[in-house]
């Protein structure tokens, strides 16, 4: 995929949240199968500390508010480059009673975003990525964002995890029969990569959104290519169960 495609994805991928942030909130306030057994993943810590977690792309803040109801104590980073969704985290995650929450502006697809987190807050117990990376078009971001992960997880003596999710929207036949001719923003098939789809959104408004169906074996090829080792993998989420694959990771 040629760099004028890419950034052509990613601002439309820019104005779908924005269009449909508050929509999108109201559709991600429940608990999902595949976060609810993240949630029993989590390495202990030592006792002394709160349990440190990030959460890549954390949309409205959703895994903060479920990791507040397990009672452990902790402090909790989400970043997205939606605007929009930042302030609605910061809204849903107020009355939380046993971690602190905080939120920072980032765009996984600019080289770097992780600094300032490098340089103050790392390294984290925790990081979590899921349905973020299949929003990023190209091989070359995708490894790139998780690479910035492994930067920001602690060392391998601290048993810190890394977890990736993706859609597998191709595996649906309900998903796979909504998806877009390319010609309908303005590109062809062969301006794509393969795995590449368009998604209409039709709750509240009409947007459109890219993605990409990461599937197990570019899970492992980006494990392998990051330093990171697959642990383990399952499949969650959705109307038909197994929507979302999810890996985790650990270096």
């Amino acid at each position: 995929m040629d760099e004028t495609t890419c950034q052509r994805l990613l601002a439309l991928n820019r104005q779908f949240y924005a269009t449909v942030a508050a929509v999108f909130n109201q559709t991600r306030m429940v608990r999902t199968p595949g976060l609810q057994r993240l949630l029993e993943l989590i390495p202990p810590v030592e006792a002394d500390r709160p349990l440190r977690v990030l959460d890549v792309g954390c949309g409205n803040g959703r895994f903060a508010w479920m990791l507040d109801g397990c009672g452990r104590t902790f402090e909790y980073i989400g970043v997205d480059d939606s605007e929009q969704l930042l302030a609605l985290a910061q809204e849903n995650t107020r009355e939380m009673l046993h971690g602190r929450a905080r939120f920072q502006l980032a765009d996984l697809a600019t080289e770097g975003w992780s600094q300032s987190l490098c340089d103050s807050e790392a390294p984290f117990d925790f990081v979590l990525c899921t349905a973020t990376l299949q929003h990023l078009p190209s091989y070359r971001l995708r490894l790139a964002a998780v690479r910035e992960m492994v930067a920001l997880a602690g060392p391998a003596a601290t048993k810190s995890s890394i977890v990736l999710s993706g859609w597998q929207f191709l595996s649906s036949e309900r998903l796979a029969a909504k998806i877009l001719p390319w010609e309908s923003v303005g590109l062809s098939p062969t301006n794509v990569d393969s795995g590449d789809a368009l998604l209409p959104w039709k709750q509240g408004t009409y947007a459109i959104r890219y993605v990409h169906q990461i599937d197990r074996d570019e899970m492992q090829r980006l494990a392998a290519d990051a330093g990171l080792t697959v642990c383990e993998t399952f499949r969650a989420d959705g109307r038909e169960g197994d929507l979302n694959l999810y890996v985790v990771l650990r270096s």
